[in-house]
C-alpha cells in the first residue's frame, strides 16, 4: 500500500508525493520508531506526516529547504493511499 502526501503551502501552492522506501527508513531512524507502529496509530503526529512529506519531496528534489524552514511554508496536508493491490489472490474457482 503505497503512501501519497499532498501539502499545500501558505502561498497557495501545493507539492504531491509518493513516500517510498528511502523515506520510511530515514522516518524510522530519525524516530526511532516504526514506519508501520506510527501510522497504524488512531492519530499519527502530525510531525510524523509533516517529516514524511519533507523527506519525500527532497528526495523528489522539489526542496532544498531544511525541515525547520520548510514547515514553516506550510498551511495543512492531506494523506491518500492506493487501494491494496488483488494481484496475489487466487482466481475464482471455474
Amino acid at each position: 500500500m503505497a503512501l501519497h502526501l499532498t501539502v499545500q503551502h501558505k502561498d497557495g501552492t501545493e507539492t504531491k508525493t509518493k513516500v517510498t522506501a528511502a523515506t520510511e527508513v530515514a522516518f524510522e531512524s530519525h524516530f526511532n520508531k516504526a514506519w508501520s507502529e506510527a501510522f497504524t496509530e488512531d492519530h499519527p503526529r502530525s510531525t510524523y506526516i509533516y517529516y514524511a512529506a519533507w523527506h519525500s519531496i527532497t528526495e523528489d528534489k522539489k526542496t532544498a529547504l531544511p525541515f525547520e524552514e520548510w514547515i514553516r511554508t506550510l498551511e495543512s496536508f492531506e494523506v491518500d493511499t492506493d487501494p491494496p493491490s488483488h494481484s496475489n489472490q487466487e482466481a475464482p474457482p471455474g
